[in-house]
């Protein structure tokens, strides 16, 4: 699920790095962007398999700045809530908070996204969900992926 995320966060930093030589000529420019989202979709409960949906809220904030000389970073941060309802009401609902982080950087020389992710969800029977994932990708000029990877925990109890 935040292989999406790194990914979507790569494509944001090899565009920033694409623009950044209009930059070059000018003063470093930063923005920062607010966001507050809410969505519902269809997911799997990751302990057992049970379908359900998935509605969260989503609060955070983007900064990305722009240096002259080309080089790129980007940070955002947020956090949710959520509800996990199934499709079977036989099967516990969850309510819970994520937040996350995802950070990048780009210069003539590479291109690193880093990102993290807490997730945790009581069940309505008492059962526990948690998550935690972090994730790494480093790409040099050439555009080889020269480090990949991402650690999932998942606890069920």
């Amino acid at each position: 699920m935040r292989v999406r995320m790194l990914t979507g966060g790569a494509l944001l930093g090899l565009l920033v790095a694409l623009f950044t030589p209009m930059a070059a000529v000018a003063q470093a420019e930063t923005t920062t962007t607010h966001f507050n989202v809410t969505g519902s979709s269809h997911h799997v409960n990751p302990c057992t398999g049970a379908p359900s949906t998935l509605t969260e809220t989503i609060k955070g904030v983007t900064h990305v700045t722009a240096l002259p000389n080309g080089n790129a970073h980007e940070t955002t941060t947020g956090v949710g809530t959520f509800t996990f309802v199934p499709d079977d009401p036989s099967q516990p609902t969850y309510t819970g908070r994520e937040t996350f982080w995802d950070g990048e950087n780009s210069n003539s020389k590479t291109f690193t996204a880093t990102s993290t992710d807490r997730v945790s969800a009581f069940g309505s029977d008492g059962s526990r969900i948690r998550v935690h994932v972090v994730a790494h990708l480093t790409v040099n000029a050439n555009g080889t992926v020269t480090v990949r990877f991402e650690t999932d925990r998942l606890s069920c109890s």
